[in-house]
């Protein structure tokens, strides 16, 4: 069930109250927390560590300005950042260490001959770390030996230096070596590229490409015009004899065409023939066809056309010669235009090798000089050795060790102590279900609570012996368990007044040994001296006890009346306590149920309802058996016992709910077996005794 003690409200007494009651818890954890790492920090060996550090610089010191093969450094902040990192690990590296190992024969010392990796041994014991905001990088060493921690760190940054140096050198001397071989080879390829090159120039004749090549282009250029020209005048020559030829079906003299237009002769010629023309239509009007004018005129325009004729024909034979010439011109600067144009593209192709053999040398020379200067500058800085990392302290013996740091583990042990006690108090409380105060059982049941009974036991004095304790009320009136049940039974009486009155009443708990027969006795026996009559019953027939605490004879009791063996008043026997008689539980203890659900169980009631004022039960848990439920359904009510610190409340209230289904009239809750100690501020019985005392008390 959920502990409902952390869901109400509590108040700063209660959690003074939960340390208190939880204070063994406290102290438990407290001391072994503080001893154990007492202990342990006092049997730890002492670690001493040392360190040594070395400054990482950005760049390489550049004295003559010659490119190292191996760029040792970064310029770039961030490139930077990660070479130092990059730095750092290569401190941790398995080369480092197996050299350092090397260097100081540590494979010899047991340490290290025994485990399984020295080198990871070893480094466990090497911490690497960048100074914040510089360039120094601190190399730590922890080792038990204050000599071997300083010697070991040291060693670490030589190794360190060196190798960072070494690396440059060796491959320095790596790239001298190849850059040697590809000069000699490059040399080689620089005398071969121009032996073909020679060979080529001889071969294809070739003296200067680039004045053969401007005269060839500047011949195609004029030999492009002429023909162009030419080519112009063909043109031409070909429309003026075109157009003579169409002149030959008549005579045609207006848009006459440019050869005929620009003759001189035939302009006069036309100029003549027009006029006659002119004549002749005049002379129509006047004269007929067969006058002497008239003849002559015809005569005269008749020559003249025999003249005009002439003159065409003898300018269309011109026009042919020149058209003709035009196109043998053409025809011929055409082919020598083709025949250059061959020689310039053969001269192309000539130059198109000459020039890849050209770039070939000149490349194979420039690379040439690269590697020759490039060798160069790697044998200076060879020779220089210029390294960007340096040892800037060595690491001195460490006086005092680092571990461990006692007064602090001592110092944390104590905070641990009281955080984790006061938690796990805390945490136990949270997880604990089980009854502690009478608030939990008005919280839980929502019943009254007739009171509580603190824990009771043997002083020596009144009481002696377990007989006693179960009869405290009897043997020791004054202590507070006897004013405890004083208070029980006054606010019993007051439940019984309220409710209505009761005689029979029968005391249950949840499981065995919660203190429901010493509660049954004893309230019995206060009964009895406040005046009332009263029969106690003990109706636990498999675990009965009501006989051994008033020692009586357990021969024949309730279980034998409900079988019906024996009459009622065999079974009463006397306790030598005035008004108060006891019904052992007899001597059958098989089916109890059975019985307790017989008829004669009413009628027992009847009988001793007739006889005792008040009928008290001692029932057994009504939990784990029936008979319990069966017979607190026929009595008129009953007392749940609950024992603090042992009784959950998840059978607490499972009791509650077997009581409720058998009908039975739940008078209220006892709570059995309470601790009395100073946080117990729900206790009022606690300052009894110090309120009240005997007056023979010393």
């Amino acid at each position: 069930m959920e502990n409902t003690y952390f869901n109400k409200d509590l108040h700063a007494r209660d959690y003074i109250s939960i340390l208190l009651r939880r204070k063994w818890i406290i102290v438990s954890f407290f001391v072994i927390t503080v001893t154990l790492i007492t202990w342990m920090t006092f049997k730890q060996t002492p670690i001493y560590r040392a360190s040594s550090t070395v400054i990482v610089d950005a760049a390489s010191p550049d004295i003559l300005a010659v490119q190292d093969v191996v760029k040792l450094g970064e310029t770039n902040y961030f490139a930077y950042k990660a070479y130092i990192e990059t730095q750092q690990e290569i401190i941790k590296s398995r080369r480092i260490v197996r050299q350092v190992m090397k260097n100081l024969e540590l494979s010899n010392r047991e340490e290290y001959r025994k485990a399984k990796d020295p080198i990871e041994t070893l480094l466990k014991k090497l911490k690497v770390g960048l100074v914040k905001d510089t360039r120094i990088i601190k190399i730590n060493v922890e080792d038990e030996n204050p000599e071997e921690a300083s010697r070991i760190a040291n060693e670490f940054s030589k190794v360190y230096v060196n190798s960072n140096i070494a690396l440059k050198i060796q491959a320095s001397t790596d790239a001298e070596g190849w850059l040697e071989k590809e000069a000699e080879q490059q040399k080689a390829k620089v005398r071969e590229t121009e032996m073909s090159f020679q060979d080529y120039k001889e071969k294809n004749d070739i003296v200067s490409v680039v004045d053969k090549e401007n005269i060839i282009n500047d011949a195609l250029t004029k030999l492009n015009a002429n023909y162009l020209d030419a080519q112009k005048n063909r043109m031409q020559a070909e429309t003026a004899y075109k157009s003579l030829a169409e002149t030959e079906d008549g005579l045609r003299l207006e848009n006459l065409p440019n050869p005929l237009a620009d003759n001189q002769i035939f302009t006069q010629l036309k100029k003549e023939y027009l006029g006659q023309q002119a004549l002749l239509v005049e002379y129509q009007k006047v004269y007929k066809n067969k006058h002497p004018k008239m003849i002559k005129l015809l005569e005269n325009i008749s020559y003249i056309e025999s003249r005009i004729k002439s003159e065409i024909g003898s300018i269309k034979n011109n026009v042919k010669s020149e058209y003709d010439q035009a196109k043998e011109d053409e025809a011929k600067l055409k082919g020598i235009l083709e025949d250059k144009k061959k020689e310039s593209l053969e001269l192309e192709r000539k130059i198109i090798g000459y020039n890849a053999l050209k770039r070939e040398l000149e490349t194979n020379e420039r690379i040439l000089d690269i590697v020759l200067n490039r060798l160069k500058e790697t044998s200076i800085s060879n020779q220089m050795q210029t390294n960007n990392v340096r040892i800037q302290d060595m690491a001195e013996i460490p006086m005092k060790p680092i571990k461990p740091k006692k007064q602090l583990n001592i110092i944390l042990s104590i905070i641990l102590g009281m955080v984790g006690g006061i938690g796990l108090a805390f945490f136990r409380e949270y997880m604990d279900t089980t009854i502690k105060d009478l608030s939990d059982i008005a919280t839980l049941l929502q019943l009254p609570v007739l009171g509580s009974v603190p824990r009771i036991k043997p002083d020596g004095k009144n009481i002696r012996n377990k007989i006693d304790v179960d009869r405290i009320v009897e043997k020791d009136s004054l202590c507070m368990a006897s004013e405890a049940y004083r208070s029980i039974r006054t606010n019993l009486l007051f439940s019984l007044k309220d409710s209505g009155y009761s005689r029979s009443i029968a005391i249950t708990s949840s499981v065995p040994k919660e203190g429901k027969t010493i509660s049954a006795v004893n309230l019995a026996i206060m009964m009895a001296y406040s005046g009332e009559s009263v029969l106690l019953v003990d109706s636990d027939m498999r675990r009965p006890r009501a006989h051994t605490v008033f020692n009586i004879d357990n021969a024949s009791g309730f279980s034998n009346y409900l079988a019906g063996q024996v009459d009622f008043d065999k079974i009463i026997k006397y306790t030598g306590i005035n008004n108060l008689s006891v019904v052992p539980a007899g001597s059958i203890s098989h089916k109890p149920a059975e019985l307790i659900s017989s008829k004669n169980t009413k009628l027992f009631l009847e009988k001793a309802g007739a006889r005792f004022s008040k009928i008290i039960f001692d029932t057994p848990p009504v939990v784990l058996v029936t008979d319990a439920a069966a017979l607190s359904g026929l009595c008129d009510g009953v007392i749940l016992i609950a024992e603090a610190n042992r009784t959950t409340k998840g059978l607490l209230n499972n009791s509650k709910e077997l009581l409720y289904k058998a009908g039975a009239n739940i008078i209220g809750v006892i709570l059995n077996n309470v601790s009395l100690t100073r946080n117990s501020y729900y206790y009022p019985q606690y300052y009894y005794g110090k309120y009240y005392k005997p007056l023979n008390a010393k």
